[in-house]
């Protein structure tokens, strides 16, 4: 049985775990390549002889406790530049409590500072939650992700509105509801003994109460600090009603009356509650791509539009955008904030990646240039857009196949087409056949194949011919199918390209462990782990390898620990498909 060495309560491993897990659920549903980490650390409350100053968990988190071993006294300094320790309560239990708020807030910044630093070299950002005291330690959950995916969100810049603290993202309110259950979690008798997650509430409801959270940053701009709810509860409503049989369509402005870039096109002697979902349905009737509704988040007072050149700046001009039923979506300059739909909110995404798309392209047609790969970025972007679904062939052989094919296709004389080409041709059935450098050879072309085991009866035909063409062209391809459910498919779907040094050093990592006599399963389950996750990339001299000292490692460990629970990992085999390409020039 393994021992804590860092030992702050017995089942801090179980709930670090858990956390952990609850993070991946929560926050892959936002964006895929958060990535997020979880770790614990523990500050020791009041000095003992038997009990470490500082823990982590788990042990292995990236940094050591000797990093922490003046926290206390940073702790120490952050307190006394608080700007608001100077405020004063007339009850002294209100007084002690807040003196006790700005010293666990300043652990906090503490603790953040030495987690935080370097990190930005390390792509990592970090975000820590407010201490809670755990037998004797003030328990910190620091959550670390992507730095370049986090940022990559559009994010306000204040952080507090007059007095009060506000949302800057949608990613921002998780993280901070996402803390708020750890600490509940963490306030329970032995936090993580249960079988049970930690938490209460699934991961949609969490996100569904980051968004609500969210709305209470234009609630603030406009200077309506009651009915924190209301808003997000008003949205959903008011996108959910139908008029006449139509569905909610348009535009609704939030700010305070008589905001400087805004014009007032008509007034309404009597404004309408926002909690008249329908009257306001019925309003948004009469808005168009110029005339929105004007709201201060309580009332609609007019219809009108935004005027002259706002200033982003001060962050008080929101715009709710009614796009579909029961589709809406938060805006700050022409930044999407949060998109919601049937109540539930996510991050806006772009409906097809275009990183995957550059790498890719660049990967079947390695001649290609940097401005061809644009260009084509430009016309594919544009086919996404037709609604009944689309496919676009772009092929190295693209001349060859129209000759070809042509029995069953539209061939035209070879031009290199435009987004306002595209958007012609990709009107009617068929695909649009170009070569790398945007030259269009025909449309409406009814792509032929052998069957693959590749298809799928779950997808259309218009995926499924596409899989069967590429796997049996003769010439690199590929082909982006736009689906009449909004989905988008790239043809083939290529694994991401990693560094062959990071299977090299687990493989290295398993040589060290079949050594040590000091077996760490932990160690071992976690390299296997990453390796079964990308087994795509083992080479069979590879897998060779690692089953072998796989075989060796479990074998020592039965000498060394023969009472330890073991998992029975099945050998790892190659994949055909991989090859060389999938490794990164390092």
């Amino acid at each position: 049985m393994e021992t804590i060495e860092l030992f702050m309560w017995g089942y801090q491993h179980y709930f670090q775990s858990s956390a952990q897990t609850e993070a991946k659920n929560i926050f892959s549903k936002l964006a895929s390549d958060l990535e997020p980490n979880v770790f614990l650390v523990g500050v020791l409350n009041e000095i003992q002889d038997d009990c470490h100053l500082i823990c982590m968990e788990p042990e292995d988190c990236g940094y050591k406790p000797s990093e922490f071993a003046e926290v206390k006294k940073l702790a120490q300094h952050f307190e006394a530049i608080d700007l608001e320790r100077d405020v004063l309560h007339g009850d002294p239990n209100a007084q002690n409590n807040y003196e006790k708020h700005l010293k666990l807030n300043a652990l906090k910044t503490a603790v953040h500072h030495i987690v935080d630093g370097g990190c930005e070299y390390r792509n990592i950002i970090s975000f820590c939650s407010y201490p809670v005291l755990v037998e004797q330690y003030w328990v910190i959950v620091v959550l670390q992700f992507n730095r370049d995916t986090y940022l990559a969100q559009y994010s306000l810049i204040k952080t507090k509105f007059n007095i009060f603290t506000i949302n800057t993202s949608l990613l921002d309110a998780t993280v901070e509801v996402y803390f708020e259950h750890c600490a509940k979690a963490l306030g329970k008798p032995d936090p993580g003994s249960g079988l049970r997650n930690i938490f209460e509430r699934d991961s949609d409801e969490i996100i569904f109460a980051a968004g609500k959270k969210l709305m209470y940053t234009p609630l603030a701009a406009c200077g309506n600090f009651g009915n924190w709810h209301r808003l997000f509860e008003a949205c959903n409503t008011i996108s959910s009603l139908n008029y006449e049989g139509a569905e909610g369509i348009g535009r609704m402005w939030l700010s305070k009356r008589g905001h400087p870039n805004l014009e007032t096109t008509l007034t309404l002697l009597t404004p309408v509650k926002l909690q008249n979902y329908r009257a306001v349905r019925k309003l948004l009737e009469m808005t168009t791509d110029e005339i929105c509704l004007l709201s201060d988040s309580d009332y609609i007072y007019g219809l009108g539009n935004i005027k002259g050149s706002y200033e982003q700046r001060a962050e008080d001009l929101f715009l709710v955008n009614f796009t579909k039923h029961y589709t809406w979506e938060l805006l700050h300059a022409n930044h999407v904030m949060m998109r919601v739909a049937y109540r539930q909110p996510e991050l806006p995404t772009e409906s097809i990646n275009k990183h995957k798309f550059e790498t890719d392209v660049k990967r079947i047609f390695p001649e290609i240039t940097p401005k061809e790969v644009s260009r084509l970025w430009d016309l594919v972007l544009e086919a996404t857009k037709q609604k009944h679904g689309t496919m676009v062939v772009v092929s190295s052989g693209a001349k060859e196949e129209s000759n070809r094919l042509k029995n069953q296709a539209t061939v035209i004389k070879p031009v290199e087409i435009t987004t306002q080409i595209m958007k012609v041709i990709t009107a009617i059935d068929g695909a649009v056949l170009i070569d790398s450098t945007s030259n269009c050879y025909a449309v409406g072309v009814i792509l032929d194949g052998l069957a693959s085991d590749k298809g799928s009866s779950a997808r259309g035909a218009r995926y499924n011919s596409a899989i069967r063409y590429v796997e049996t062209s003769q010439y690199p391809c590929i082909a982006i199918v736009v689906s009449e459910d909004g989905s988008i498919d790239f043809v083939p779907n290529l694994m991401p390209q990693i560094p062959r040094s990071s299977i090299m050093e687990a493989i290295e990592q398993l040589r060290k462990l079949k050594d040590d006599k000091n077996l760490d399963w932990k160690k071992f389950n976690k390299v296997i782990d990453f390796l079964s996750k990308h087994q795509f990339y083992l080479q069979p001299e590879m897998c060779n390898t690692i089953n072998s000292l796989k075989r060796e490692v479990q074998a020592t460990g039965e000498r060394v620990g023969p009472m330890a629970i073991q998992i029975d990992y099945p050998d790892f085999s190659p994949n055909p498909e991989m090859n060389e390409s999938y490794f990164l020039d390092e």
